[in-house]
């Protein structure tokens, strides 16, 4: 149990009970869940190329998605969503070379996130059927977040503002 000083705001023992947490959680040492790893230099250029593709589907659907939860469009939405579950790469034919390639190149905590993110999709396209407008507004958030979250520990080599390389100055 912590005990917080009577000198601490709330707030402040917050921040430092979460950064307690991430000293400890870093202290065990898991470099694949919190240390930034780009996965594709790891790939071969078949599966690069394959990641690639299925990375522009993805965008371009969920663009569909946006513009379909925003018209209301409901079909739009679970034609785009079943696009995005549909094209996991884990679930084309790939040869068992490239198979085992796959999961000795990708940490555990990669494939875990994208499974949980096409199964995310399946859920929107499923939340759509039923015109669940509510429902498709936050599986969709869900899912940008699981694309901030997997871009931010595993592609900052395409993304380097998660990287902490982006520039340094900001201006409107």
């Amino acid at each position: 149990m912590i005990i917080m000083s009577s000198r601490l705001s709330p707030n402040r023992a917050s921040l430092v009970f979460a950064g307690l947490i991430w000293i400890m959680l870093n202290g065990l040492g898991n470099a694949w869940a919190l240390e930034s790893i780009p996965v594709a230099p790891r790939l071969t250029p078949k599966l690069q190329k394959l990641f690639a593709e299925e990375m522009i589907a993805v965008q371009a659907a969920s663009q569909q998605i946006l513009a379909g939860l925003a018209a209301g469009d409901h079909a739009a939405v679970a034609q785009h969503a079943q696009a995005i579950h549909d094209s996991f790469i884990l679930d084309k034919k790939l040869t068992a070379q490239d198979r085992k390639h796959l999961e000795t190149a990708l940490p555990p905590a990669f494939l875990e996130l994208d499974g949980a993110f096409h199964r995310l999709a399946a859920k929107l396209a499923e939340a759509a059927r039923q015109k669940d407008r509510e429902l498709q507004t936050y599986y969709f958030s869900r899912m940008v977040e699981s694309c901030q979250t997997c871009h931010s520990q595993y592609a900052t080599d395409k993304f380097p503002a998660y990287g902490g390389k982006a520039p340094a100055t900001h201006a409107h």
